[in-house]
């Protein structure tokens, strides 16, 4: 293609990679595949009124554990402005020094993990994914109101 002075298609297209990979350089993995229909169908059983559904447990969820960070500003910092908040990552800080350790730790023990903020910016993240039970969210807001009270 190059000598006939056409344009190069995407590296997916191009027959030596497909050649040299024995036709498999797109092809998906089975069991990702599998794992996400198994997700999918979950959430579709959970969720009567499908995205609507889960846009509103989303949006109850964030809102429980918001109001759990805003019950304590003493404590919690919330990062992101409330005009510019996600439903799905709540990230905030804890304003007492060394106080982050003791949290996280506190929540490990409880069973809450994964809350450790990017290693560049640090702070506490919550994922609040549609895979996140209400219960959970609730654990959570729990948490958060008895270490604020204990710190």
């Amino acid at each position: 293609m190059r000598q006939l002075g056409l344009p190069i298609p995407p590296i997916i297209l191009d027959y030596a990679t497909i050649a040299k990979n024995n036709s498999l350089y797109n092809t998906l993995s089975v069991f990702d595949v599998y794992i996400a229909d198994l997700v999918l169908q979950g959430l579709l059983k959970a969720y009567e009124n499908k995205v609507d559904g889960q846009q509103a447990v989303a949006e109850q969820k964030a809102k429980t554990i918001y109001s759990a960070l805003e019950a304590h500003p003493q404590v919690y910092e919330i990062v992101p402005h409330a005009s510019a908040r996600s439903r799905m990552n709540i990230c905030f800080r804890i304003l007492a020094p060394k106080a982050e350790a003791d949290f996280l730790s506190g929540a490990t023990a409880i069973g809450l993990q994964g809350l450790k903020g990017h290693r560049s910016v640090g702070g506490i993240r919550a994922s609040n994914y549609n895979s996140v039970s209400v219960a959970s969210a609730e654990k959570l807001a729990s948490y958060l109101g008895a270490f604020a009270t204990s710190a």
